[in-house]
C-alpha cells in the first residue's frame, strides 16, 4: 500500500491555504531560493500544466509521496473551477499528463449569479486541505444539476484520487433562527445564495468549511461555518451562522482560510451585516471555541463605526485574520483599507473608539484584502498593498506597529487583487522573498506578472515575469490567488487555465519544454507543427529572426543555433536567448529525439511522442489565450471594437493539422499551389458547429501555417465566443476567442 513519506529534517509542504493555519502566507523553510540567485539569467519559468478550468485555490505542496506504480514523488496538486482536481509531478518538467485526475461534477455557469467577476463557471473556488495524517485531500465543489444547486465536501485519496471517508456528502444544515428567509423558526442554509471562498481549515479530525455571498446578492444570505468529521464526512459536527436572526455577515475574506490557533479556537472575518452582540455578528472579528462538537462565539472584536461600514460596503471581512506566531496577536485589514491589531485572549468586543484593541490605522488608502507576514526573532514585517500604490513592509516590535512603512516598493498596481508569498530559511536576512503575483490593467482578464522582491528593501526587485515576458510570461492573472513556493520552485495560479511553475535554471544547455506554437500546449508533436522550445544555456542573446536559404526555403540555422529531430535540422522560424521556434519535419513519426544545438553548445536529447494532428489556434497576443489572430470577411482584424458579424466569413490560423495535400517539403513558402488539409478539419464555435469552407495551407507563409474560412454560426452567441478546432480526434485550446456582433 502507498505511503506518506516524510523524511525527517528533509521538504518543506504545503497543505493548507497561506502555508498554516495561522494563515501567514511564509514558507520560512525555504533553503534554495534567496535574493543571490533569484535573478535574470539563473531564474524564470521551467514549465507550465495545462488544466481545465481557471485557478482560484492555492496550489498545494506534498513532498516525497510514495505514488502507486511511480516511486516518490513531489506532488502539486491543483483544482479548477471547472470542478476538477488535478495530481502532477512537482518537479519534471517532461512529465505533461498528471498523475490522476478527477471531476468532481458539473460546475455552475457564472450566468446563473448576478456578478460578472467571475466568468465563465464557479467551481471549485475555496482552496483545499489536506490530512497528511491520512493522505486525503478535501475540496469543496460547487455543482448543478437539471436546475439544483449543490456544495459537495470530497475525500480524495493522495495516490489516486478516488473517494474516501464517506464522501462526497452533500453540504445541508440548518439553525435555530428568525433571520431573513428562515420559516418556523429555522435558518436553512441555501447552497445557491452562496459561494465557497474560503480555504478550507483542518483542525483536530475537522475540516471547516466557510461561505460567503456571491456580491451580496439577495436579503436571504448568510454567513456559515460548517464542520465535518474528517473520518467520516457523512457526520456533520458542528454548524454556525454568523446571523441567525437578522441578515447577511458573509465569511469570504478574499479566499484566505480561516485561521485556527493551538487551543482549538477558530478566528473568522465578517463582512457586511447585522450587529446585535448577541446572536448576529456582522462586520466583526470572531473567535469561536470548537469544544464539545459545537462551534460557539467565544469572544468577538467589533469596530464602534460598524454601521456606517456596513452602509458603505466598507467590510471588515476583507483579508481575513493572521496569528502572528509566537505571540497572543492576531492582525486584520479591511476594505477601508484599516490595519487592526489586537490580543486575541481579550478582544474587546465593541467599545466606544475601539480603545479595547492594540491598534488600529490606516495602512493603505483603501482596499486590503490580501498580507503576508516574515515572523523572525527580533521583529515580525507585515506586507500589504492598497488600490493604486506601492507594496508596502510595516514592522511590528513589542505590541505596536510602526506607523510609517519600513519599505515601500516601486512595483504599483490598479486593483489591490494580488497574491503575496514570503519565503524565506528562517531570519537569514539574504533569504527573506517577497512574492507578489499583480494585474497589469484593471480589467478582468488582465495580464499578470510575478514580481520577487527583497523581502527587506522593497525597493530591490530581484526579478519579475514581464522583463522577458516571452520567456516567462505566464498568461492572465488569477485574482486574490496566492503563489506557493515550496523547494525552490514557486507554482503560480493562473486563469489561462494553466499551472504556472518558476524556478532555477540549470547550469547547463537543457531543454526545459516543448509546446506548440500557437497554443503553447505540450505534449506530442504532428508532423508539419510549428512548435516552440524553451531552455537555458542556448540561442543568440539577440533574437535572430526568419531568413531563407539559397533555393528560397526557410534557414536551418539562425545565429549558430538549430533545432534537431533525431539529428536532422529542421526550418526555424526564430532563435532568441532559451527560445527557438521552429516547424517538426514532415517525415517524423512514431516517437522522435528533438535537441537544441548552439555555438559549442548541445543540449540532451527529449523523447516526444509524434501523433497525426496537434492542433492549435494563434491569438493575438501570441499567449494561446484571448482574442484570436482572426480575419473578418473584410480582412480586417477581428476584435471586440470590429467584431464578425453572424453568418458572415472569418478566416482563422492554426498549426499542427498534420501532413497536407499534396505533401510539400519542409521549410517551403506556400505560394502558388496551395496544398489541403489531409486530414478532416471541424470547428465549433460557442459549442456550435461552424460550416468550414476551406481549411489548408496559408498562401504566402511557411508550410504548416494553416488557414481555415468558416462561416460564423447564425445562432451563437455575440460578444467574445470561445472557437477551437478539431482534426483527427484531436482539439485545440478552447481558450481562443472570436469576438461576435
Amino acid at each position: 500500500m502507498a505511503a506518506f513519506c516524510w523524511p525527517a529534517g528533509a521538504q518543506v509542504n504545503v497543505l493548507t491555504a497561506n502555508y498554516d493555519n495561522a494563515r501567514t502566507s511564509a514558507n520560512l523553510n525555504e533553503s534554495t531560493l534567496n535574493t543571490g540567485n533569484v535573478t535574470l539569467s539563473r531564474f524564470g519559468k521551467v514549465f507550465s500544466r495545462q488544466v481545465d478550468g481557471q485557478i482560484y485555490a492555492q496550489p498545494l505542496y506534498a513532498s516525497s509521496l510514495n505514488m502507486p506504480g511511480k516511486g516518490i514523488r513531489n506532488v502539486v496538486f491543483v483544482a479548477t473551477m471547472h470542478d476538477s482536481v488535478y495530481a502532477f509531478d512537482a518537479d519534471s518538467p517532461w512529465e505533461y499528463a498528471p498523475l490522476w485526475q478527477v471531476s468532481l461534477g458539473t460546475s455552475v455557469p457564472s450566468g446563473e449569479y448576478n456578478f460578472t467577476d467571475i466568468q465563465p463557471e464557479v467551481g471549485i473556488l475555496g482552496t483545499p486541505v489536506i490530512d497528511a495524517a491520512t493522505n486525503t485531500l478535501y475540496a469543496v465543489a460547487n455543482t448543478v444539476t437539471t436546475g439544483a444547486f449543490q456544495y459537495s465536501l470530497h475525500a480524495l485519496d493522495l495516490f489516486d484520487g478516488h473517494e474516501k471517508f464517506g464522501a462526497p456528502v452533500a453540504i445541508r444544515g440548518s439553525v435555530s433562527g428568525t433571520g431573513n428567509g428562515s420559516q418556523f423558526g429555522l435558518l436553512a442554509f441555501d447552497p445557491f445564495l452562496h459561494l465557497q471562498r474560503p480555504g478550507l481549515l483542518l483542525l483536530n479530525g475537522t475540516v471547516y468549511v466557510a461561505f460567503g455571498s456571491h456580491a451580496d446578492g439577495g436579503q436571504n444570505y448568510h454567513g456559515w461555518i460548517i464542520g465535518y468529521k474528517a473520518s467520516n464526512v457523512q457526520r456533520q459536527t458542528a454548524i454556525f451562522s454568523v446571523t441567525p436572526d437578522a441578515a447577511a455577515g458573509s465569511v469570504w475574506q478574499a479566499g484566505r482560510g480561516l485561521a485556527a490557533d493551538d487551543a482549538g479556537n477558530i478566528y473568522a472575518v465578517t463582512a457586511n451585516g447585522s450587529y446585535d452582540g448577541q446572536t448576529n455578528f456582522g462586520e466583526s472579528i470572531l473567535k469561536l471555541a470548537t469544544s464539545a462538537g459545537s462551534l460557539a462565539v467565544a469572544d468577538w472584536f467589533t469596530p464602534d463605526n460598524w454601521s456606517r461600514l456596513n452602509e458603505d460596503d466598507n467590510d471588515v471581512g476583507s483579508s481575513g485574520a493572521i496569528l502572528i506566531p509566537g505571540t497572543n496577536f492576531l492582525l486584520s485589514g479591511s476594505k477601508l483599507g484599516l490595519m487592526y491589531l489586537m490580543d486575541r485572549a481579550r478582544m474587546g468586543h465593541r467599545q466606544t473608539g475601539d480603545s479595547q484593541i492594540l491598534q488600529s490605522f490606516q495602512a493603505v488608502t483603501v482596499g486590503i484584502f490580501n498580507m503576508a507576514i516574515w515572523p523572525r526573532a527580533s521583529d515580525t514585517m507585515i506586507y500589504v498593498q492598497g488600490q493604486s500604490q506601492f507594496l508596502q513592509s510595516y514592522r511590528l516590535n513589542g505590541s505596536s506597529i510602526a506607523a510609517l512603512p519600513a519599505s515601500v516598493s516601486h512595483v504599483p498596481i490598479f486593483l489591490p487583487y494580488q497574491g503575496l508569498a514570503l519565503s524565506a530559511h528562517g531570519d537569514d536576512v539574504g533569504s527573506g522573498i517577497l512574492w507578489e503575483t499583480v494585474s497589469r490593467d484593471d480589467g478582468y482578464l488582465s495580464p499578470g506578472t510575478l514580481h520577487a522582491l527583497d523581502a527587506r528593501d522593497l525597493t530591490h526587485e530581484l526579478w519579475n515575469s514581464s522583463t522577458d515576458e516571452t520567456r516567462d510570461g505566464y498568461g492572465y492573472f488569477a485574482k486574490f490567488a496566492t503563489p506557493t513556493v515550496a523547494n525552490g520552485k514557486v507554482y503560480v495560479p493562473t486563469f489561462s487555465n494553466q499551472l504556472a511553475v518558476y524556478g532555477l535554471f540549470a547550469a547547463r544547455s537543457e531543454i526545459a519544454g516543448v509546446v506548440n506554437a500557437a497554443s503553447y500546449t505540450p505534449g506530442a508533436v504532428a508532423p508539419g507543427e510549428l512548435i516552440t522550445v524553451f531552455g537555458h544555456g542556448f540561442g543568440p542573446e539577440a533574437l535572430a529572426g526568419l531568413q531563407l536559404d539559397s533555393i528560397g526555403k526557410l534557414a536551418r540555422t539562425l545565429d549558430g543555433t538549430r533545432v534537431l529531430f533525431d539529428g536532422a535540422a529542421a526550418p526555424l522560424v526564430y532563435a532568441a536567448s532559451g527560445q527557438v521556434s521552429a516547424f517538426v519535419p514532415l517525415r517524423v513519426s512514431g516517437v522522435t529525439q528533438i535537441s537544441v544545438e548552439s555555438p559549442n553548445r548541445l543540449t540532451d536529447m527529449v523523447t516526444i511522442l509524434v501523433t497525426t494532428a496537434a492542433p492549435g489556434l494563434f491569438s493575438l497576443d501570441a499567449t494561446g489565450v484571448g482574442p484570436g489572430a482572426f480575419l473578418n470577411q473584410d480582412s480586417s482584424v477581428n476584435s471586440t471594437a470590429n467584431p464578425a458579424s453572424r453568418g458572415s466569413i472569418v478566416v482563422l490560423y492554426a498549426t499542427g493539422a498534420g501532413i497536407t495535400t499534396p505533401e510539400g517539403s519542409d521549410g517551403e513558402i506556400v505560394e502558388e499551389s496551395v496544398p489541403e488539409a489531409g486530414l478532416p478539419v471541424t470547428v465549433t464555435m460557442d459549442g456550435q458547429p461552424a460550416e468550414v469552407l476551406y481549411a489548408g495551407s496559408a498562401p504566402g507563409m511557411p508550410l504548416g501555417i494553416l488557414q481555415i474560412n468558416v462561416r460564423v454560426p447564425g445562432g451563437v452567441s455575440t460578444g467574445s465566443v470561445p472557437v477551437a478546432m478539431t482534426v483527427a480526434g484531436n482539439t485545440s485550446q478552447s481558450s481562443v476567442t472570436l469576438a461576435v456582433n
